[in-house]
This record gives C-alpha cells, sequence and structure tokens, in this order.
C-alpha cells in the first residue's frame, strides 16, 4: 500500500509503561520481537495486565481481545501477499530468462541448418562440375568456398549472443532493503519491520541474511568489471536485461520470498505463545459417576 492509501494498517511502537512491559516478558524472545514488531505491545501488555487481575471479564476487554484477533489475521495476510508477490516476480523474470534463452538456441539452429544446407549445394555442385569438366580448377575452389562457408556458419553457430530486453520496475522492491528504509512503503509496516528488527540472540536480521545471499548470487552473475553496474541496475527503475541479469533478478525474488515465508514462521510461534497466555485452560473431565 503507498504511504496515503487508506487501507494502510497504522502500527503502535513499544510499550512505555515499564508496569505494563513486565506482563510481556513472559513471551520467548522471538515472539516478543514478533510482537513488537506487529505494534501489538501496547494492546497486549493491557490485555495481559487485565487477565492477571482474575476478574470477570469486562466489555474492554473484550472489545481488546477481538481487536488482536483482527490484528492478527491481517498481520497473517500481509505476510502471505508479500511471498505471493515475490513468488509471482520470480517466476515471471525466469519466464523472460528462458524465453530470451530459446531465442538464443534458434539462432544457433537456424545458422546450423543453413550451413549444412550451404554446404551440401557447394559439395553436390562441385562433384557433378568435376565429372563434367575434368581440367577444370572451378571444384576446387567451389570446394574451398564451401569449406570456408560451412567454417564460418559453424564458428557462428557455436557464439552465444547475448539478447537483451527493456525491463521497467518502477516499484522496486530490492531498493527498500538495499538501503534499509522503505519510504515509499512498498512493504506492509509489518513486513518491513520483520526484515528490519534485529534477533534477539545474534543480533542479526532477516535482511542482513538476504543482502548476504544477495550479494554471493551477484559475485557469481557477474565479472568484477560488471558487479558495480549490475548492482546499480538491480536497485534502478529498470533498464536492459539480459538472460544472465534476469536469471540474477529472479533468483533474488526467490531467496526474498523464502526469507519473508520465513516471517510467517515467527509469526505462527507468536499465535502459539497468546493461546498459552491467553487461552482459558480447558476444565478437567469428571470421573464416572459412582
Amino acid at each position: 500500500m503507498g504511504k496515503d492509501s487508506p487501507y494502510r494498517m497504522p502500527l503502535a511502537g513499544k510499550e512505555d509503561d515499564p508496569i505494563l512491559a513486565a506482563r510481556l516478558d513472559s513471551l520467548p524472545p522471538r515472539t516478543r520481537r514478533a510482537a513488537l514488531a506487529a505494534g501489538l505491545e501496547p494492546l497486549l501488555s493491557r490485555i495481559l495486565q487485565e487477565k492477571a487481575l482474575g476478574q470477570a471479564p469486562t466489555v474492554e476487554l473484550l472489545q481488546e481481545e477481538q481487536e488482536l484477533t483482527l490484528r492478527l489475521v491481517a498481520l497473517d495476510d500481509q505476510v502471505l501477499a508479500a511471498a505471493f508477490e515475490a513468488g509471482c516476480t520470480s517466476d515471471r523474470l525466469e519466464k523472460l530468462a528462458g524465453k530470451l534463452g530459446q531465442s538464443e538456441q534458434a539462432r544457433q539452429l537456424t545458422i546450423a541448418e543453413l550451413s549444412l544446407l550451404l554446404g551440401a549445394v557447394i559439395t553436390t555442385t562441385a562433384g557433378a562440375w568435376a565429372l563434367a569438366d575434368d581440367e577444370s580448377k572451378t571444384p576446387a575452389i567451389l570446394g574451398l568456398v564451401g569449406g570456408g562457408v560451412t567454417t564460418a556458419f559453424g564458428v557462428a553457430a557455436l557464439t552465444h549472443e547475448q539478447h537483451s530486453i527493456m525491463f521497467a520496475h518502477p516499484r522496486n522492491r530490492i531498493t527498500p532493503i538495499r538501503n534499509g528504509s522503505d519510504p515509499d512503503h512498498l512493504y506492509p509496516t509489518f513486513v518491513f519491520r520483520m526484515l528490519t528488527f534485529p534477533d534477539a540472540e545474534n543480533g542479526r536480521t532477516p535482511r542482513d541474511e538476504l543482502l548476504a545471499d544477495w550479494q554471493g548470487a551477484l559475485d557469481e552473475a557477474a565479472a568484477p568489471n560488471e558487479a558495480a553496474c549490475v548492482n546499480a541496475l538491480m536497485v534502478s527503475n529498470g533498464g536492459r536485461y539480459d538472460e544472465t541479469r534476469l536469471t540474477l533478478r529472479a533468483r533474488m525474488f526467490e531467496t526474498l520470498e523464502s526469507t519473508l515465508q520465513g516471517l510467517a514462521r515467527d509469526l505462527e510461534l507468536l499465535h502459539r505463545s497468546l493461546v498459552r497466555e491467553l487461552a482459558t485452560p480447558a476444565p478437567a473431565p469428571r470421573g464416572p459417576a459412582r
């Protein structure tokens, strides 16, 4: 959603009240990180505070629990939508790269067929001429010409040309991750927070892992003297792509999709923790009547 979209879902920050924030200490670190990224700390701390009183549920508590449920459903959908879009983009890029590869294969096949055809025609002509005129040097000349033409076509068929197309991507979802900020809100706020908030155990973020993988893919796909140019293309609004660059971009979005799917796991852990903290225990089964 754009920054001015009426469908954007504003998220709160951390809980500043130390008493209420202490209610969240029972959450595991990964769950606490997800709750902070989701903007649920203030709402969740109030619910836990009221639950701790052990009183009958109030209307306010029921409203807060309903809001929590609605927000969790919306957050699930945001992660799924972002991962789906990354996967679709990767598939589209792979298809474009495949079409360029097929175009080059068709060119090589056409040249090979022409080489065989011309070689056969020239050889047949030279042979017929030699039978008709034993003393003529023309058949030998034709043979030499035929050999040269066939060799030239063979070399051309073995030479791999890089076809390219103009590919525009003005809403470039690689750029916010590279820059570490998303002023245009190309990602849902929750998703981008989850990508950029550090892990409580090792201090690294999913964005750090993603950038490392992208750099490895860039090093494999581009020569050292082309790396800066290719890197600039990836974060631009578009440009000329050949098969190698399309494949590189497809791999970057494939890795992004995997990373986003990993965020769904953290969100699922948040769900489990909330069930443990908020769900009312089921009553113990009664024994058989006597």
